[in-house]
């Protein structure tokens, strides 16, 4: 009796600990810039990629997508080469802005973009 007591009572704590984390879609953006930029990411490996884009116009826009859960890093760098240009770089999570920077004729400094995937209670 004691040992399906014990039973029992592990069969309805177990859902309990069971921890599940919400995914979201993470979507980096570069825009407004003109001239050749690098750029370095965080992909949804851990990996930090580095990529040269060169944008035909200040239209062009670079974009990334991939899936996290709570509690993942998120990182998105550039640097731009014309000083008479500029650069915005944002991180969206569920299509909402999440961070951004952005920087005009500097191209001396990276324009950074980071953070940590919040956790939502529900």
């Amino acid at each position: 009796m004691k040992k399906l007591r014990i039973l029992l009572l592990l069969i309805v704590l177990m859902p309990f600990s069971c921890e599940v984390n919400k995914s979201y879609r993470v979507t980096y953006l570069v825009t407004d810039c003109s001239s050749g930029f690098d750029i370095w990411y965080r992909n949804e490996n851990t990996d930090l990629i580095h990529k040269r884009i060169i944008p035909a116009s200040e239209e062009d826009e670079w974009k990334y997508n991939f899936v996290v859960e709570e509690g993942d890093i998120v990182f998105i760098s550039a640097i731009y080469d014309d000083i008479n240009s500029s650069l915005k770089a944002k991180i969206l999570i569920d299509n909402k802005v999440y961070k951004e920077a952005f920087s005009k004729h500097d191209t001396a400094n990276f324009v950074i973009v980071s953070g940590t995937v919040p956790y939502h209670d529900e």
